[in-house]
């Protein structure tokens, strides 16, 4: 295989990588909106199932911060394909954006 086709192959899993995360985001935020449609239906107490919904919702931090990772595996990817003289392959959105680089607050927990 020449470098073109590998780097094509590499950037097709890239993109299959981030639609992969942003189904998990999408099923585990409806789960979390379905457990608490559950609640309200049954007209039970909040604090009923509360640690549970705080996993899921640890859960979709976790894979908010995945998926930023991976985006920014584009910039690093990038400066790899350069070394190597490959030239930019035809794999994905036509106009990728450039991950916004910042750094994010970390969240704490609030009590009552």
């Amino acid at each position: 295989m020449d470098k073109t086709a590998v780097a094509t192959k590499v950037a097709e899993n890239l993109f299959a990588t981030e639609h992969a995360i942003d189904d998990a985001l999408v099923a585990t935020s409806q789960f979390l909106s379905t457990m608490i449609e559950a609640r309200r239906e049954l007209q039970l107490s909040p604090v009923l199932g509360e640690v549970a919904q705080a996993r899921v919702a640890e859960a979709i931090a976790s894979l908010t911060e995945a998926r930023r990772a991976i985006v920014a595996t584009h910039s690093t990817l990038k400066s790899v394909q350069g070394k190597l003289g490959v030239q930019h392959t035809a794999v994905g959105p036509e106009s990728p954006e450039e991950p916004v680089e910042r750094e994010l607050p970390k969240l704490r927990l609030a009590t009552a």
